[in-house]
């Protein structure tokens, strides 16, 4: 029973694939001449070049917000100064013991 299952499927298979080269050869073909065809590709680069010029000014935009430095950072500035001070005031402490 399987095999014959098989057999159904793989005939179905070769029987679709039999069938694309018909259908692709039925399509019309289009003249289409070359200044068609240039001016067509002219569009389509200057759509590209505006979307690609968008994409630049979107990085620039994203590259600015990451140069500024948020809130982890300024705490942690912050920190680092108190922690300098607290050890100069434990290292004069120190020597006014000594």
């Amino acid at each position: 029973m399987m095999r014959l299952q098989k057999g159904v499927a793989m005939g179905l298979v070769f029987l679709f694939l039999a069938g694309i080269p018909g259908l692709v050869w039925a399509q019309e073909s289009r003249d289409v001449s070359s200044g068609e065809v240039i001016a067509l590709l002219k569009v389509q680069n200057s759509e590209l070049a505006n979307d690609i010029r968008q994409i630049h000014r979107e990085i620039a935009a994203l590259r600015a917000d990451l140069d500024e430095p948020g809130m982890k950072e300024v705490f942690a500035g912050i920190g680092y100064i108190v922690g300098l001070f607290g050890m100069a005031a434990f290292a004069a402490a120190r020597r006014r013991r000594q």
